[in-house]
């Protein structure tokens, strides 16, 4: 058996992931100078060095498209995860479907997300007061608002100041102008009295602390080569390492926490992925920011006489009841947009516009069979389409066609189709 390699120094602070949780705790505990170690399971990664932002679906491998250890094509900023990350199984319980999505990289899921950044009103921190489900936070809105604020003015979010009932506005940079077919679903929500605002986004559409602001290129999937929209490394990490104070070590699978004869955490044990040693990190204080499954898993796996089922378990919940998130799709199609004429509808790479929800009232007074509600997401346009992306197009909305044909058909509907979710 191999020997677990013994560590030479104690931390003030271990912190287990490198995503949005830990990059921030990160950069807060270093500027405050910590002294501190950061395991992340995946590999190293700056999207100033590694986007592929501007490569063409021609000059890579299968012309970009999907595989199944990169199931979003080429393209996207994921370095290494997927539903399946090699190397890395994992068991369903019977009659369960789960699929897990994880990134193995530097960063975690800000590489990739959609940059979606919108704040919980006051009414999701009371649920069961207003509704009579779930159970009270026992914090509220007021309590978070401050931090919000922070978080918004460091990574820089776009957006507008509505008033709307349990949407609450934030400190934002100016949001981008609504793209043609976003005019013309804003103009149909207001007959409908349905909001339709400008989203908010955490993508720069101005310089913003040192970073410059996006040039409109629509490819945030690919990672952002400016380092534009939010990401951990370019906003939190690396400005943390130039204080002197942040470790980082990549391919650093954690296993458990380490307790000391208090019954504190007294730092992590870790698998070095490339050379499978064992390696322990102690520290005075351990930070678990590994995804909801990973930190789930970490806790259960730190046994001991004090916590026989995993590290503060007591409950024996940790793990159980976890829920992803649920959405629907429709789309449609819209006439008024064919034989567009030619635009540059590309801006940033996500929604200008979306609909926050809006029948607090109507539930209220019971009119509606249901509790909580939705927001919609609205999708379309003609920006640059993607690899794959006239996949069946051809035979659902041209009727065929082939050559100078179906170049016709292309520039006379490309664009008319739309999406919410």
């Amino acid at each position: 058996m191999a020997q677990v390699k013994q560590p030479s120094k104690t931390y003030d602070v271990v912190i287990v992931g490198s995503g949005a949780g830990g990059g921030v705790a990160g950069q807060v505990l270093a500027n405050a100078g910590a002294k501190i170690c950061m395991l992340e399971a995946g590999d190293w990664f700056d999207c100033t060095k590694q986007s592929k932002m501007f490569e063409w679906p021609y000059n890579v491998p299968h012309r970009g498209a999907g595989t199944r250890d990169k199931p979003w094509g080429y393209f996207d900023a994921t370095l290494v995860g997927g539903w399946q990350v090699p190397g890395e199984p994992y068991t369903n319980a019977p009659g369960s479907d789960w699929t897990w999505w994880r990134a193995r990289m530097l960063g975690g899921r800000t590489n990739h997300y959609g940059r979606i950044s919108l704040r919980m009103g006051p009414y999701d921190f009371k649920p069961y007061s207003r509704d009579g489900k779930g159970f009270d936070w026992p914090i509220t809105y007021d309590d978070l608002a401050p931090y919000y604020d922070k978080a918004e003015q460091l990574i820089g979010v776009f957006g507008s100041h509505e008033g709307l009932e349990n949407t609450p506005d934030g400190k934002f940079l100016p949001a981008p102008a609504p793209r043609c077919y976003e005019k013309i679903i804003k103009a149909a929500s207001d007959k409908l009295k349905i909001p339709c605002i400008p989203s908010r986004l955490a993508i720069l559409t101005r310089p913003h602390n040192g970073r410059a602001a996006c040039h409109y290129c629509a490819q945030c999937g690919r990672s952002c080569g400016v380092n534009a929209n939010f990401n951990s490394p370019g906003v939190h990490i690396f400005p943390a390492m130039k204080t002197g104070n942040l470790e980082v070590r990549t391919s650093a699978m954690v296993r458990e926490v380490l307790l000391g004869s208090d019954g504190l955490a007294s730092g992590v044990s870790y698998i070095d992925k490339k050379t499978r040693n064992e390696i322990e990190v102690r520290s005075k204080i351990v930070v678990l920011a590994a995804s909801c499954c990973e930190t789930a898993r970490i806790m259960l796996n730190s046994k001991s006489t004090q916590f026989p089922n995993g590290i503060a378990n007591s409950s024996g919940l940790i793990g159980r009841y976890i829920m992803d998130t649920v959405g629907a799709d429709v789309g449609g199609f819209l006439p008024i947009l064919q034989d567009l004429p030619p635009v540059n509808e590309d801006s940033v790479g996500g929604m200008h516009m979306y609909m926050p929800w809006w029948l607090y009232k109507e539930q209220k007074a019971g009119k509606i069979p249901f509790a909580r509600g939705y927001h919609i997401e609205i999708g379309g346009g003609r920006e640059l389409p993607g690899e794959g992306a006239l996949e069946g197009y051809a035979e659902q909305w041209l009727g065929g066609g082939y050559g100078l044909e179906l170049k016709r058909n292309l520039r006379k509907l490309y664009g008319c189709d739309i999406g919410f979710s």
